[in-house]
């Protein structure tokens, strides 16, 4: 992630680990269920039939096992790890991907307003969606962000810091034009 000259990094976070404790509970009972079937198939008191098959049934259930793990306990792991949300003083950016990296990147002037979402599994976590509003119904989510009102609230104090001139394309309203007396209404 390149940074711009003077942009400095306030809050840099990964989602929260809680989507993730289907595929650590999956891995937890393959491994369970991998281990008892060798354990049973490695018995002394194991059917005859079974006996014969021990061989193949060995290696099959743990190529059943590794299959389950790379297919469905794996992948979600390294999108979690390789998500990140990275507030800067000028822009939110949030990078996903493992071997195609992908990074959006959201200057903080076009935000028009911030809404943070929360179930009720989420509440116990404290975290939820953060739903970016940048008008004319564009909407942007960022799914499993951790502690997500102080989150917001730092987004907002972020967004406030900018300079006015950021806010309104370059024209600065803060200073004096000399038109104020042009239009005052006290005469």
């Amino acid at each position: 992630m390149r940074l711009e000259p003077g942009e400095q990094v306030i809050v840099a976070a990964r989602p929260h680990a809680g989507p993730l404790a289907g595929p650590v509970l999956l891995a937890v009972l393959t491994c369970a269920l991998g281990g008892f079937a060798l354990g049973y198939l490695g018995r002394d008191t194991v059917p005859a039939e079974l006996a014969e098959w021990a061989p193949v049934l060995g290696p099959a259930v743990v190529l059943v096992v590794l299959l389950v793990l790379l297919r469905f306990c794996l992948p979600p792991v390294l999108r979690w790890n390789g998500t990140r949300y990275v507030l800067t003083n000028r822009r939110m950016i949030h990078r996903r991907g493992v071997l195609r990296r992908r990074e959006h990147d959201l200057p903080l002037a076009s935000i028009y307003q911030l809404e943070a979402r929360q179930g009720i599994a989420e509440r116990m976590q404290r975290s939820g969606t953060l739903r970016i509003d940048l008008g004319r119904d564009r909407i942007i989510d960022y799914p499993s962000v951790p502690e997500v009102h102080r989150f917001k609230s730092i987004v907002l104090a972020t967004i406030e810091d900018l300079p006015m001139t950021v806010m309104f394309d370059g024209v600065d309203i803060e200073g004096s034009t000399g038109y104020d007396d042009e239009w005052s209404t006290d005469e």
